[in-house]
């Protein structure tokens, strides 16, 4: 493999990595009976955890699991940006070490616009 460049197998590796740290996140959520979150896994080995919006939790509930899950990942302070359709997004990063290197990945949770009601 030359410098610089990304193989397949490297791709599948670091999946394979992150599957395996999903699982002990999972687990970890298991155990303390924490609500699950909709979990994504992108083709370089990145989490994405977001709170669903389906699970019919009121807003301050949605605000209280992403606010667990930041905890418990350790994750770096959210960062709100405005959404195309309306509304907020907060976005958490963090960062899960591991013996095969590092497990990178963010939480989210989104919150609709306020309807007017003038």
């Amino acid at each position: 493999m030359a410098l610089g460049e990304i193989t397949t197998t490297d791709l599948n590796l670091w999946q394979h990595r992150t599957v395996t740290e999903l699982l002990a996140i999972i687990d970890s959520g298991i155990k303390a009976e924490r609500h699950p979150l909709d979990w994504t896994i992108t083709s370089s080995g990145h989490l994405r955890g977001m709170v669903s919006k389906f699970d019919r939790l009121t807003e301050n509930d949605r605000q209280a699991v992403f606010d667990e899950w930041c905890r418990v990942l350790d994750a770096e302070s959210p960062r709100e940006s405005k959404r195309f359709e309306g509304g907020t997004r907060l976005t958490a990063t963090f960062t899960r070490p591991t013996k095969r290197g590092d497990v990178k990945g963010f939480v989210q949770v989104e919150f609709d616009a306020p309807d007017d009601e003038d």
